[in-house]
């Protein structure tokens, strides 16, 4: 065979070897391991996007620290608070310890509301406060306002955040085990499917969340193939008497940058933040 075509040959298998890349990564079969992986995953996160759908329903009595099984109102269903279209939407600066999301409550009082937090200082809008901004310090969020924080407290350093994998891994091993289900793809992605059920029996610790014996807790996740991050988590409570709630997790655009910045001065209030009926 002649030579030029022979080196011709080779040069064109290097090129083929070359764009083709490195051998996949063998598949995951074990759940564990896949739940494992996921949490290791996050340790370098820097940014994401997040959108969450809260569904069902709580019995509200509950909520006030009523008890459920007193008589009845007349209006049984009066005691149940529709979660249906609540919806969370937003994304988390990690690298920089900024987010910011829009809420919104139908069963409460239809509200809305938009926070951006920023230096340690959380910027709060609601449709019950008014069109500006009040600000509030972070570590009182979670107190004055009945939605969650958006929790930055800046970014761990290397040490801190192996312990805490490290501990949520030890948690998740006290579990029962999980199941492998069929791969699926989501939002875009190939991902692994892993479920995993858990009883009140199994975490007794849970009975105020999960209510009597027969309270059951499931999560779904589906972890993505490409890098092991979690794309999707869906969690439903079963509760019993105290209610079913829900809960999807959507996560994208990991790692994008972002600029998260504080409202115009003009769209701050001096006055303190209140929601009237919520907070003093």
């Amino acid at each position: 065979m002649n030579r030029r075509l022979l080196s011709l040959i080779a040069a064109s298998a290097i090129v083929i070897a070359a764009c083709s890349g490195a051998a996949a990564s063998p598949a995951l079969t074990d759940p564990r391991l896949i739940l494992a992986n996921t949490t290791t995953s996050l340790q370098n996160l820097k940014s994401v996007h997040f959108k969450v759908a809260i569904s069902g329903s709580i019995n509200s009595a509950a909520l006030t620290g009523g008890s459920s099984n007193t008589s009845p109102a007349p209006d049984a269903s009066a005691a149940n608070l529709d979660l249906s279209g609540t919806t969370l939407e937003g994304d988390v600066d990690v690298t920089d310890s900024s987010g910011q999301v829009a809420v919104n409550v139908p069963a409460l009082l239809a509200l809305s509301a938009n926070v951006i937090e920023v230096g340690g200082i959380a910027y709060i809008k609601t449709s019950l406060s008014g069109p500006q901004y009040s600000k509030l310090d972070t570590s009182a969020l979670t107190g004055a306002l009945p939605l969650p924080s958006l929790g930055l407290g800046g970014s761990p350093g290397p040490a801190e955040a192996s312990a805490m994998i490290s501990a949520v891994q030890a948690e998740l091993a006290k579990l029962p085990a999980p199941t492998k289900l069929a791969d699926e793809t989501v939002n875009g992605q190939d991902c692994y499917h892993v479920q995993e059920k858990v009883a009140s029996s199994d975490i007794p610790e849970a009975s105020g969340l999960l209510g009597d014996a027969s309270g059951t807790l499931t999560v779904d996740l589906w972890t993505q193939k490409s890098d092991l991050r979690p794309s999707r988590v869906v969690i439903l409570i079963d509760a019993a008497s105290l209610g079913n709630v829900s809960v999807t997790v959507d996560l994208t655009n990991y790692d994008a940058a972002l600029t998260i910045a504080a409202p115009p001065p003009d769209q701050v209030s001096d006055q303190p933040f209140s929601i009237p009926g919520f907070t003093p």
